[in-house]
């Protein structure tokens, strides 16, 4: 077998245009692959991109299809109030009493013999052809009596800024007593353009498991007022007022009583227990004006959830929400106020929002054993002359709600 001989310098070596014509070959055998690897890559990418755009597609139409149900309160029926002014007819408090919880709502029994009111969230409304209809007067009171937790106010521009929130109980107070609160409610109201939330406390009653009014009427107002910020959409702020309370200065709008900065800033207790006793201290550095719920301190250190104040954001409709959770409401509380103080001790986030501000401002309490002539700046918890709310705390006890509300009602309406 012939060996090809080696070249001289022991290796071998291409010429210039051989070599020029490796490398061309070269290069377009790269230049086809790169090629070939794009395109794999551009079809891989618009099959994805066609992919995502077609299920985009199908999953808007589906949750079009899909779409939750509008907010409604505890009826899925609403009847549009044209005046900001919602209050029940106060004339049918006798017949109500009359009727009881028993004809008024539907009773159920389960297989233990646990008997308990519900409420039907899909009652219908009752038409003007229906109502015409209705013979019975006791009928006529029971449709009016349901159809009142179906009403809202929903103008928007003409909303008003601060509405007046209050619940009333047929059975403890005769009509002449709830006509004193409602309209003084309603009279302030009118001067000042706010709107008036009054509803009966029996409404409420199906919606919670303790069904006893004298143990749960405290708890129902949290209820009451996530249903007021229902019914009145573009409101700014609830003023709930209790039942055993009036307003004796018609010519002081809340604004100027407490909501302005410069009064609140005066009004706030800062750096102070929240409960009588407590380690946890109201926020130092709160900015008054960015708190949504405003509660009154006593004088002995307790939350008076007579008379506050809660403003429609985020954290004042949360801190209802909290309050009126059945895992919280159904709780051994001994009150509301101390559920209140518990919220507030424990979650820093609604301490950062509440502000407890002194008593004068919005809950006055009356005593019948001080002179309301003495002068306002000596007591800064008790009722005085000239005082802007007189909240009757403890009437009940004394037996002397009806004649305190017709004594100082009287006094208002001079």
């Amino acid at each position: 077998m012939a060996f090809k001989p080696k070249r001289k310098g022991g290796t071998e070596s291409l010429s210039f245009v051989e070599e020029g014509v490796r490398r061309f070959k070269t290069l377009l055998l790269d230049s086809k692959r790169k090629r070939t690897q794009a395109f794999s890559f551009g079809c891989i990418a618009v099959v994805v991109v066609m992919i995502y755009l077609l299920k985009s597609l199908v999953m808007q139409k589906t949750m079009s299809d899909l779409q939750l149900p509008p907010t409604h309160g505890h009826y899925t029926d609403e009847i549009v109030s044209l005046q900001p002014l919602i209050f029940p007819p106060i004339e049918h408090a006798p017949r109500l009493k009359q009727l009881n919880l028993r004809k008024l709502h539907t009773l159920r029994i389960d297989v233990d013999g646990n008997k308990k009111y519900v409420l039907k969230e899909s009652d219908k409304s009752t038409t003007s052809k229906k109502r015409k209809e209705i013979t019975d007067e006791f009928e006529i009171v029971k449709r009016d009596y349901l159809d009142h937790g179906k009403r809202v106010f929903s103008k928007g521009s003409d909303s008003p800024e601060v509405v007046v929130v209050t619940l009333v109980d047929f059975d403890q107070h005769d009509t002449d007593t709830l006509i004193r609160v409602v309209q003084n409610r309603v009279d302030y109201a009118q001067r000042h353009r706010y709107g008036v939330y009054v509803r009966w406390a029996q409404e409420f009653i199906p919606t919670i498991d303790n069904q006893d009014m004298a143990e749960s009427y405290e708890f129902l107002k949290p209820l009451m007022m996530r249903a007021a910020m229902h019914a009145f959409p573009k409101a700014k702020y609830f003023w709930f007022l209790d039942q055993h309370a009036l307003i004796m200065r018609m010519d002081l709008s809340l604004q100027t009583q407490l909501l302005d900065r410069k009064i609140m800033n005066l009004a706030v207790l800062k750096n102070v227990p929240v409960v009588k006793g407590s380690n946890i201290k109201t926020y130092n550095h709160l900015v008054s004006e960015r708190a949504e719920v405003i509660i009154p301190q006593t004088n002995d250190g307790k939350l008076d959830t007579n008379s506050f104040i809660v403003k429609a954001g985020l954290y004042g409709k949360a801190f209802m929400d909290y309050l009126g959770d059945p895992l919280v409401r159904d709780y051994s509380w001994p009150s509301l106020s101390a559920s209140v103080g518990h919220a507030l001790q424990w979650h820093p986030n609604f301490l950062a929002k509440s502000a407890l501000v002194v008593p004068k401002t919005i809950a006055s309490v009356y005593d019948p054993t001080k002179p309301a002539t003495e002068k306002a700046s000596i007591d800064v918890f008790h009722y005085m002359q000239g005082d802007f709310v007189a909240l009757f705390d403890g009437c009940q006890e004394r037996k002397s709600c009806a004649s305190d509300l017709a004594l100082f009602y009287s006094q208002v309406q001079k």
